[in-house]
């Protein structure tokens, strides 16, 4: 990987590797997943503690997924707080057990830094005050099933996120709708709904 595809703060491949990495995964007309790995409320996080630290934490969580995943597997950060993993020649289970062991690293690893408060807007214009330390959620999504290309994919993996309910609470996995009809898989145990 040369410099130009590089992310300069993580070291993990950039989005326009990610372009490149989609189209040859596409272009092989196989079935593969992506997993949208986002970090819960990381604006609060820098508000307490500052970009510099904020910085440091990115870096960490990089090397975490780097860690989690075996090292064929293609990880990116795709911007912000966002990191992008792309699984080739995996079972879809494969997929979310992952998903789910990114989550759980990630989590465990900063459960010890102090809760910090959230905020939850609801549809009428109320507030919800949540505390919750340093989190990740994931979101799963398969092509071609959720998408052919690379926008739509990463919309329904984040959407899946969502849905699983990462604004209120986070450290959860959410799957695309169309798999399961949906299924959401709180990162520390093993409840499921549909």
């Amino acid at each position: 990987m040369n410099d130009s595809n590089r992310d300069n703060l993580t070291g993990l491949g950039n989005q326009s590797l990610i372009q490149t990495r989609f189209k040859q995964y596409a272009g092989d007309q196989t079935q593969f997943g992506i997993i949208l790995v986002d970090i819960d409320g990381f604006i609060y996080f820098n508000d307490c503690y500052g970009h510099n630290e904020g910085d440091e934490k990115l870096k960490q969580i990089a090397h975490l997924i780097r860690q989690t995943v075996p090292s064929e597997i293609d990880v990116f950060r795709s911007g912000g707080d966002e990191f992008v993993v792309f699984l080739n020649n995996l079972r879809r289970a494969e997929v979310l057990s992952l998903a789910m062991q990114i989550c759980k690293a990630v989590n465990e690893q900063f459960s010890h830094l102090p809760p910090l408060k959230r905020y939850f807007s609801m549809g009428d214009l109320s507030h919800l005050e949540v505390l919750f330390p340093l989190t990740v959620s994931c979101g799963v999504a398969f092509y071609p099933e959720h998408g052919v290309d690379y926008p739509t994919l990463y919309r329904e993996a984040g959407d899946a996120a969502i849905r699983g309910g990462k604004r209120l609470y986070g450290g959860i996995v959410g799957v695309a709708m169309n798999f399961y009809d949906s299924c959401f898989l709180p990162s520390t145990n093993s409840r499921t709904t549909s």
